[in-house]
């Protein structure tokens, strides 16, 4: 079997894209936590985010770290070239992430309930996905300068002035609560707590439509920042992105009418699959512009069909552990019921 690199990024998006799901509603719980302590909501609410965090918050970074390691192996040429990128706002992840973790392990654990750990694990809950978010514009160049010595250094004031930049932290703070939102509302609908269920569907409706007008605002400075990008995502992949705003259109729908909450949840993930797979094959074949491709830093074909079966016998071993963990939990009546 010839491994190519094409291949290679589908499997790598793979990874991403659960992590970006399981991330998106652990942050978003995280701030809604929060949220419902500042505007005192039934303790219902905080009950049900609870009940999910407490067994699921350390499976999300095992997606993350997958995707890490997948990346340099199948492309090493990126941990030179991303390795010097990189450095500010991946210090500044890993530093969040560790105080993310620190405070959940307080208020969760040490059973320590204090004001000041929610605030902070809500802050945390924002700030991590507009850190993370950061490297998508940064993939997009103008932000990356090389030195005589052919040294790559970013231009990290260039990225804090970027529309685009600011377009995606937008996106990605209204995705993380609507993906979130979504997801509490079906939790608490199992759980049979309509007051949460009533809550959460509340924040979904008010955020759902700012979060796919938003997602439709970056093609505005996509346009000025890289204008081949946007000719590839208008021509080549629009039916994806058209699929797209037809999942968002019946899965708001349903949240509308209060209906289905699980069908409901799988359409929004439909949906950002669908946008999500448009935006990463139309940036191929760079991985970072215009410097890195993915032809270019592939890794030898022996190399990459041992980690090509290794990655995908590590596929096959999250995804089962992370359904036989959701059928424990979230599909289990004696766990997820809060009158038991």
């Amino acid at each position: 079997m010839t491994v190519t690199p094409e291949m290679a990024i589908t499997i790598l998006w793979l990874f991403l894209f659960a992590y970006i799901v399981l991330a998106s509603i652990e942050f978003g719980a995280g701030f809604l936590l929060f949220w419902s302590r500042f505007r005192n909501w039934p303790s219902e609410v905080e009950q049900v985010i609870e009940r999910y965090l407490s067994p699921f918050w350390e499976v999300t970074n095992v997606f993350l770290i997958t995707f890490v390691v997948g990346l340099v192996g199948f492309f090493p040429e990126s941990a030179r070239y991303y390795g010097t990128v990189l450095l500010l706002p991946g210090s500044v992840a890993l530093v969040l992430l560790v105080l993310k973790g620190t405070f959940f392990a307080y208020c969760h654990y040490a059973k320590v309930r204090g004001r000041f750990y929610v605030w902070l694990q809500g802050v945390t809950g924002l700030l991590l996905p507009m850190v993370l978010v950061s490297v998508i514009p940064i993939s997009e160049g103008g932000f990356v300068t090389r030195t005589p010595e052919g040294r790559l250094d970013l231009v990290f004031t260039d990225v804090l002035q970027s529309p685009l930049h600011w377009a995606f932290v937008l996106f990605a703070l209204l995705s993380v609560l609507f993906v979130s939102a979504v997801f509490l509302h079906f939790y608490a609908a199992r759980a049979r707590a309509p007051v949460a269920a009533a809550a959460f569907r509340s924040v979904a409706l008010h955020v759902g439509l700012p979060a796919l007008g938003s997602g439709a605002f970056i093609l505005l400075p996509l346009t000025v920042h890289r204008p081949d990008h946007f000719l590839a995502l208008a021509t080549d992949w629009s039916w994806l992105l058209l699929l797209s705003g037809a999942l968002f259109v019946n899965a708001y729908l349903f949240l509308q009418k209060g209906r289905w909450p699980g069908v409901t949840f799988v359409l929004v993930l439909a949906q950002y699959a669908a946008a999500v797979a448009a935006y990463g094959y139309s940036h191929l074949p760079y991985l970072l512009y215009p410097y890195l491709t993915i032809h270019d830093a592939f890794v030898n074909p022996v190399m990459a069909r041992y980690l090509t079966v290794a990655l995908a016998g590590g596929l096959c071993l999250l995804v089962p552990g992370l359904l036989f963990l959701s059928w424990l939990f979230l599909f289990s009546d004696r766990y997820v019921r809060l009158d038991r």
